[in-house]
C-alpha cells in the first residue's frame, strides 16, 4: 500500500500521481531552465559533479553509517534484484547480436545501458516518497552492491567479448581500482567503516553533514535533467525502444516474479527489489560505453527515451506493487 495522502484510496492514479510528479516536475524543470537559456549549458556538468561527487557520496555515507546492515543485505532480496539485472543483461546483449547484428563489444555496451539502473538518484527519492523511510534500508543494501557488481561483470564482459582489449587480469585489476576510487564507494566504505567500528560522530559534524546530504537528491535531479539536453534521439530507435523496454518492463517483471512469486519476500524486500529495478538507464550507461566507444549513441538515446517514458511506467508499477500487496 502506497504511504498515506491525502485521499482516501491508496491505490488511485491520483496518489501515485502526487508521488512522482515533484521527481519529474524537479527533472524537467533541470531541462527546461538550461535547454531555453534560463542558466548555462555548463550548468549540467556544475550540477552533476557537485552532485556525483560531493553531496550524494556524502547522503550515502550518512545512510551507511546508520545502516542495519542484517536487515539492509538480505541475501534473497539482493538475489532477486541482481539475477534480474543479469537476465536483462544477457537478454539485451542477444537481442542486440541477433536482430541487430552488432559486434560483441557493441552489444555488451548496449546491455550494460540496458541493466544499470538510475538506482540512487531517482530510485533513492521514489522510494522514499511511495512508502516512506523505513523501505529505504535494503535500497540501501541494493545500492552498496549495485556498482562494483554491474561495472565490474559489465567491464569483464566487454573484455571478454572484445579482442582488442588489454590481459582480462590487468582490466579486472583497473576496473577495481576504478570502482573503489570513485567517490560514490568512498562514501559507503567510510560509512561501512564508521559503522561497524562503532564510532559516534558528535552531532557537531553531523549536522553539515546532514545539511549537505538532504540537499543531494535534489540537486542531483535537476542536474539529470539539465544533463538530458546534452543528448538526442538517433535514428537507432529500434535498440533505443528495446533497451528501454528492458530496463523499463522487463527488469521490474522479473524482480517481482523471483521476490514475490518465487522466494514469497516479505513486502519490504518486494518493494525495494522492484522500485528500484524500475528506474530508468542513468548516466553510466553512457559512460560506460563512450569509455569503450561502443554503441554510444543507442546509450545517450535510451537516456532520453527511458527517462521520459519512465513517468508512465514507475506509475504502473507502484500501481501494480500496491494491488498485489
Amino acid at each position: 500500500m502506497l504511504r498515506t495522502l491525502p485521499f482516501e484510496s491508496s491505490n488511485s492514479l491520483l496518489d501515485v500521481f502526487q508521488i512522482i510528479f515533484p521527481i519529474f516536475a524537479l527533472l524537467g524543470l533541470g531541462y527546461v531552465v538550461v535547454k531555453f537559456g534560463y542558466l548555462p549549458e555548463a550548468t549540467a556538468g556544475v550540477l552533476s559533479n557537485f552532485a556525483v561527487r560531493l553531496a550524494v557520496p556524502v547522503l550515502l555515507f550518512r545512510a551507511i553509517y546508520q545502516l542495519e546492515f542484517k536487515s539492509a543485505f538480505h541475501f534473497q532480496m539482493l538475489a532477486s534484484f541482481y539475477v534480474a539485472a543479469f537476465f536483462c543483461f544477457a537478454t539485451a546483449i542477444f537481442l542486440a547480436r541477433v536482430f541487430w547484428k552488432r559486434r560483441p563489444g557493441e552489444a555488451v555496451a548496449i546491455g550494460f545501458t540496458a541493466y544499470f539502473s538510475n538506482s540512487v538518484l531517482l530510485g533513492l527519492a521514489i522510494t522514499e516518497r511511495a512508502y516512506g523511510e523505513s523501505v529505504l534500508t535494503p535500497v540501501f543494501g541494493i545500492l552498496t552492491l549495485h556498482v562494483p557488481i554491474l561495472y565490474t561483470v559489465g567491464m569483464i564482459s566487454m573484455e571478454l567479448a572484445r579482442r582488442d582489449g588489454k590481459p582480462l587480469g590487468e582490466t579486472i585489476l583497473k576496473a577495481f581500482k576504478s570502482i573503489f576510487s570513485s567517490p560514490l564507494m568512498l562514501g559507503i566504505m567510510l560509512g561501512a567503516a564508521c559503522n561497524v567500528s562503532g564510532i559516534v560522530i558528535p552531532e557537531i559534524i553531523m549536522t553539515p553533514v546532514n545539511m549537505l546530504a538532504d540537499s543531494a537528491i535534489t540537486v542531483a535531479i535537476i542536474g539529470i535533467g539539465a544533463t538530458l539536453t546534452r543528448y538526442k534521439l538517433n535514428d537507432r530507435i529500434g535498440e533505443t525502444a528495446m533497451v528501454t523496454a528492458v530496463s523499463l518492463i522487463l527488469h521490474p517483471a522479473v524482480a517481482l516474479l523471483i521476490s514475490h512469486y518465487i522466494l514469497d519476500l516479505p513486502k519490504i524486500y518486494v518493494l525495494a527489489s522492484v522500485v528500484v529495478a524500475a528506474m530508468p538507464p542513468g548516466v553510466n550507461g553512457y559512460i560506460f560505453a563512450s569509455l569503450y566507444d561502443r554503441a554510444v549513441s543507442v546509450a545517450a538515446s535510451s537516456l532520453v527515451m527511458a527517462s521520459v517514458f519512465s513517468v508512465v511506467t514507475i506509475t504502473g508499477w507502484l500501481l501494480i506493487l500496491d494491488h498485489l500487496l
